[in-house]
């Protein structure tokens, strides 16, 4: 299946790296619904795919909203999924990591994914049409990889999403369902530039690689991989 007949629902689509995939698949044709908390990038987004000729579907809801994840999957009907909604939840154990703090940060990067796999994966078995599903992760939450004071709960919520991906790729292989992830290093978004870091890594540096795990032309074999991007930072 190309990028022209494709349905592709990404979470976090209003801006970072949902937004760099989203302008890379419309590109090539797919159609695209796009979910995240903030109502207007995503209709900024959308508008703006549109005015150059591509289906898109804005739609505002929070991913850990489990209920409103599964309505709009659902409505927008889609064979491939893109989940890199996420927050950096940044904070020291001593003081700003409350308890509800990082259960937000759970709620969202691990549950919004959950979600969002869960919604799609149920779809697609139930209508037999198998689906491509790439999750977003981080160095930051693979063993090994250097760490930042302060981002305990980011980290954690990154190793669960490893550790979802590779168990939701055995439960959806007998249904012609591939789930992958991606792990980036730091990307140059608002979210990471709110924080005083920099990065040269651009969103749009890592979208082919996104790109390239939903295109089965090109990556069938391939499920339950973490594809790591070491990026090349000055």
């Amino acid at each position: 299946m190309t990028s022209a007949t494709r349905s592709i629902f990404i979470t976090g689509g209003g801006s970072g790296l949902g937004a760099a995939v989203a302008r890379r698949l419309a590109a090539g044709g797919a159609r695209l619904g796009l979910a995240g908390r903030r109502a207007e990038p995503l209709a900024a987004l959308a508008a703006e795919l549109r005015a150059q000729g591509a289906v898109a579907q804005a739609y505002p809801l929070d991913v850990s909203d489990a209920a409103a994840l599964e309505a709009a999957i659902d409505d927008f009907a889609p064979d491939a999924l893109v989940c890199s909604a996420a927050i950096l939840g940044r904070g020291d154990i001593w003081t700003a990591l409350t308890p509800q703090r990082f259960a937000e940060v759970m709620a969202i990067n691990v549950g919004g994914t959950f979600n969002a796999c869960r919604a799609a994966m149920r779809l697609w078995r139930a209508r037999g049409s198998g689906g491509d599903i790439v999750n977003v992760s981080s160095l930051g939450g693979l063993r090994g990889m250097q760490r930042f004071a302060g981002f305990g709960a980011y980290a954690t919520s990154k190793h669960a999403v490893v550790g979802l991906t590779e168990a939701l790729a055995l439960e959806g292989k007998p249904y012609g369902i591939r789930v992958n992830a991606v792990a980036p290093g730091t990307m140059d978004t608002a979210m990471v530039g709110e924080l005083g870091i920099q990065a040269s890594t651009q969103p749009d540096d890592i979208a082919p690689t996104v790109t390239f795990l939903l295109d089965r032309a090109q990556s069938g074999p391939i499920s339950g991989t973490i594809v790591e991007v070491h990026c090349n930072d000055d």
